[in-house]
């Protein structure tokens, strides 16, 4: 019984890839056939997690988005702090502002090259479908888009870059 509710789940879930329906509808059919519990593979929205590649204090996002901008100040590296939203501007109406799924972040490298910074924090967080396509989209054009946990994970990334 519980397999055919998560078979329904799947169906409805359109946020997914067809990729991502077939993968679970595979995984159901096989569980359902071994007799073992039904595991999801990815998030229904198809976010995925994020990790840093290394050691970082875990703090909060806005921690880490303070840490990155002070440490792209001290090497002249040009950024500023990206805002989406929306809401009633002024009591004008219902507006949205900011590039959306664009990085907390932009800036350029001092190559020349665009740069997009998405911070998470400390321990992790999960990227969006959204600013998944994003970030294909930015390196596609030869800029860099980075997923940092913390100003240490910005040095490792760009000492190489600057």
């Amino acid at each position: 019984m519980m397999a055919k509710f998560v078979l329904r789940r799947i169906i409805l879930a359109n946020k997914q890839s067809k990729d991502d329906k077939l993968r679970d509808f595979f995984s159901v059919y096989k569980a359902i056939k071994e007799g073992v519990p039904v595991k999801r593979h990815g998030a229904k929205d198809g976010s995925i997690p994020t990790h840093p590649v290394i050691d970082v204090p875990d703090v909060l996002e806005k921690e880490v988005v303070k840490a990155c901008q002070k440490w792209l100040i001290s090497r002249g590296i040009f950024h500023d702090r990206h805002e989406t939203g929306a809401g009633d501007i002024a009591g004008k109406g219902y507006a949205t502002y900011g590039i959306k799924y664009a990085g907390d972040i932009i800036g350029i490298l001092p190559d020349g090259r665009h740069l997009e910074i998405e911070c998470k924090r400390g321990k992790g967080g999960r990227l969006s479908r959204g600013q998944q396509e994003r970030k294909e989209a930015v390196e596609e054009t030869n800029g860099m888009y980075l997923i940092i946990h913390g100003a240490e994970e910005l040095e490792y990334y760009l000492e190489s870059v600057i």
